[in-house]
């Protein structure tokens, strides 16, 4: 599994590594299994619940995003498509530009500004512990 940390660990790139056949007890818990069947994709194994999922869709040249949460972390896995992902770190305003694409997870923490740019269209799941409060969006361009 590649994992790319960024902002002092605000910020996580996660590219889930690939099997073709059934694993065993060796195996990283976040993977991708692209069995004859379909594919599997197990993107998150913790003790924490989750209490916000959301499907997005991302359309040609679009723009998501553009904000930041003082309470609410953020997890965004690509199912398909190519992605721009814009970040910067609130507290001494570092940016960053990573190229995400299916079957990469990226994990925000709160009080990092964010934007998904379109570069494909495709599709994602964004997901969190903290349920969705739209007084938590704070709104902050990147794009």
């Amino acid at each position: 599994m590649t994992d790319q940390v960024y902002f002092s660990g605000k910020l996580r790139h996660v590219q889930l590594p690939v099997f073709t056949e059934p694993t065993g007890p060796d195996a990283p818990m976040l993977k991708r299994l692209l069995l004859p069947q379909g594919e599997l994709a197990q993107l998150y194994d913790s003790e924490e619940g989750m209490r916000y999922i959301a499907f997005l869709e991302l359309k040609a040249n679009g723009v998501r995003g553009n904000h930041f949460h003082r309470q609410k972390r953020e997890y965004v896995y690509v199912i398909s498509g190519k992605l721009e992902f814009l970040a910067e770190d609130l507290s001494d305003r570092s940016q960053i530009t990573i190229p995400v694409g299916a079957g990469e997870l990226v994990i925000i923490e709160v009080n990092v500004g964010h934007a998904l740019r379109t570069i494909e269209p495709g599709s994602a799941l964004e997901f969190s512990p903290s349920r969705f409060d739209r007084t938590d969006v704070y709104r902050y361009p990147l794009t």
